[in-house]
């Protein structure tokens, strides 16, 4: 049974700036089959939302325009904690760490108290309510969810009590686009201001696109310069040159459907730090990252392409030696890593990054299912590890290995003009095929 067996509540302490209400309480409490989740504030709070994440299970709460410190509570059956921190400047973020599947099934305002109903959910309700993604409560303004304050009339008899609230309906509406800020340098920026500009939500790529926006596709070509990347069975030829040929195939094809803006990391053969990849990506605000690779491996026989998107436990050994050799890489040249990388990896503690990391697995799917009728994919072909230069929060991003450069069939498709233009299109009907679902579920 998804039920708590006693009360929780704790108070959540430190004064909020002038103009920002503060969450005081958090409260859990058992309600039948369900628990009730209530929120108090000592002021008027925003319109908020939620959205559920998985890997593990949770469900996330947005409070726009409030102030929280920093707290877990414990939990109890249904429910391992609840953890409550400021996500950027002007909101708080819960998090509900799930032990067992839940959804938010309603919710109701009480003054200046909000009360959620988490029910327990089957796997496919709680896969159903995932793929809705966020659900906002209707209105922008506080006056939306709140009750209006009683009238006191001039002459002093005590004011009626204001009727009990009515639910809140819950609709899937999508949330206004936050103010774009400028981009941020990881080089330049305090970690606070690298974790507020990676908040920027999903939503409003979305929104921009749904606007008649053409959505900016960065390819980026592995290696360059003196990092040659691996070698091929096929004439001694180089992985730097392949992937930047493919890059242009790909660039050509999308080009030629004037939907999108195709930007590249690299047009020619020049060294580009990981770290510097992702900046340029996150700079010109891109919807889509594509990253392209060819791998090699001791046994010649390895062959077939493979997706990875990020993750920061590899699914498999083969995933973790790919991912160590191709960040090695980035340190080449003198570059710095390490600095970098420690904003890198505060980064991915930001939940904003987990709902990027979904829309890459989604997209991963997809490419190879549109690239397998011309392109060989290895049986286990979309993998995850902690490649950096899929790391950027807020950019949906995947790194294509298309072959083994060890496998002689592989090498001659790859540096085959026949082989690039069947990658390319394969890449490109991905692209279509996601930006269209992306557009409809809007």
């Amino acid at each position: 049974m998804f039920g708590l067996r006693f009360l929780v509540v704790v108070a959540i302490l430190g004064a909020a700036p002038a103009g920002a209400a503060a969450l005081t309480d958090i409260a859990l409490a058992p309600a039948g089959e369900k628990v009730a989740l209530t929120l108090s504030f000592d002021g008027d709070f925003g319109a908020p939302s939620w959205f559920l994440m998985d890997a593990p299970r949770r469900i996330v709460i947005d409070l726009p325009g409030n102030k929280t410190n920093s707290r877990t509570l414990p939990g109890s059956t249904g429910i391992s904690a609840v953890r409550a921190a400021q996500f950027s400047e002007d909101k708080a973020r819960l998090v509900i760490d799930l032990a067992d599947a839940a959804t938010i099934s309603g919710s109701v305002v009480d003054g200046n108290r909000l009360v959620f109903t988490l029910a327990k959910a089957d796997d496919a309700a709680f896969r159903t309510a995932l793929r809705k993604g966020r659900v906002r409560l209707p209105g922008a303004e506080v006056a939306a969810v709140r009750p209006a304050a009683p009238k006191v009339e001039a002459k002093a008899e005590p004011a009626k009590a204001s009727p009990a609230p009515a639910p809140v309906q819950v609709v899937a509406t999508p949330p206004l686009p936050a103010p774009k800020p400028a981009p941020v340098s990881f080089a330049e920026a305090r970690p606070e201001q690298v974790r507020q500009e990676q908040a920027r939500p999903e939503q409003e790529r979305a929104q921009r696109v749904r606007s008649g926006f053409r959505p900016i596709v960065m390819i980026d070509a592995g290696h360059g310069g003196h990092d040659v990347g691996a070698i091929s069975v096929y004439e001694g030829k180089r992985e730097k040159d392949v992937t930047l040929a493919i890059a242009r195939a790909v660039g050509r094809e999308l080009e030629a459907t004037g939907r999108y803006r195709v930007q590249y990391t690299r047009a020619d053969d020049r060294f580009i730090p990981l770290p510097e990849r992702v900046r340029i990506a996150r700079a010109a605000r891109a919807n889509l990252f594509i990253s392209i690779h060819a791998d090699s491996a001791p046994a010649s026989e390895a062959r077939g392409a493979t997706v990875y998107t990020l993750s920061e436990v590899a699914s498999d050994k083969e995933a973790a030696r790919l991912a160590a050799k191709e960040n090695k890489a980035g340190m080449l040249g003198g570059f710095r890593l390490a600095a970098d990388s420690a904003d890198v990896a505060d980064i991915l503690i930001d939940l904003a990054q987990r709902e990027t990391m979904n829309v890459s697995a989604e997209f991963a799917t997809v490419l190879q299912r549109e690239m397998s009728p011309e392109v060989h994919f290895k049986s286990n072909a979309h993998r995850f590890a902690g490649f950096i230069v899929l790391k950027a929060a807020d950019v949906p991003s995947v790194l294509l290995e298309t072959g083994y450069l060890s496998n002689a069939e592989d090498s001659r498709f790859l540096f085959s003009e026949s082989g690039q233009r069947a990658i390319a299109k394969g890449v490109r009907d991905a692209v279509e095929a996601h930006f269209n679902r992306r557009i409809a579920s809007r």
